[in-house]
């Protein structure tokens, strides 16, 4: 029962944190306390250990070492890598001057946030960001590997001028000229006077010779 009693019984008495009191994962804090007048007094107490629990009785994470009592407060670095959001987190202070003892606090809250919770208008941006990313690089990708239709190379178009037409043009468009029209009559007289020779007058020359 003795050692019941010295375990609680001690001038420090937390102050920070309390019952609403609200520390964040990953940043600092600050724990405090006061001298309440019971025995041992504050000057007469040695280094305190602070350490973090949850739970009551699950220990997470010693926060710090060789406090002094007379400090009256001491700031601390919240982990994120053991914490989770909840209310069930209690501080010890520990230390065996003049003798072995633990104060406990209250319990308090923690909230975890950064990287270890990641916000829903930050997921959304996020992936909204990735799906116009992904969907450019598809287009691209489209744009610069269609397939083609045949196994050789594509041919590039062929790009051809045509030049806009005189007015004189106009009325000469499929129509021979004269000059062309007078080659092809002698061309086709010339045609006629060898059928005639051949197959008319080669014949009766032949005849008139045989029967002389």
């Amino acid at each position: 029962m003795l050692l019941t009693l010295r375990l609680v019984s001690a001038s420090l008495y937390p102050t920070q944190p309390i019952q609403n009191t609200v520390y964040y994962s990953g940043q600092s804090a600050l724990t405090s306390w006061i001298d309440d007048g019971t025995y041992p007094p504050l000057s007469d107490m040695g280094g305190i250990t602070i350490q973090l629990y949850c739970d009551s009785d699950t220990y997470l994470a010693t926060l710090a070492k060789n406090v002094s009592a007379g400090a009256r407060s001491c700031p601390l670095d919240i982990p994120r890598s053991v914490v989770y959001d909840g209310s069930n987190f209690t501080l010890r202070y520990i230390t065996n001057t003049p003798y072995d003892m633990i104060i406990y606090s209250a319990d308090f809250r923690i909230v975890v946030q950064g990287d270890s919770l990641p916000t829903v208008t930050n997921t959304s941006a996020s992936s909204v960001a990735n799906s116009t990313t992904t969907t450019s690089e598809n287009l691209f990708f489209q744009a610069t590997n269609t397939p083609s239709s045949s196994s050789g190379p594509t041919p590039s178009p062929t790009n051809i001028a045509i030049p806009p037409l005189r007015p004189g043009d106009v009325g000469n468009i499929d129509q021979p000229s004269r000059s062309s029209s007078s080659s092809a009559a002698g061309r086709i007289d010339i045609e006629k006077l060898k059928f005639r020779v051949v197959f008319i007058l080669w014949p009766a020359l032949l005849g008139v010779t045989m029967a002389l």
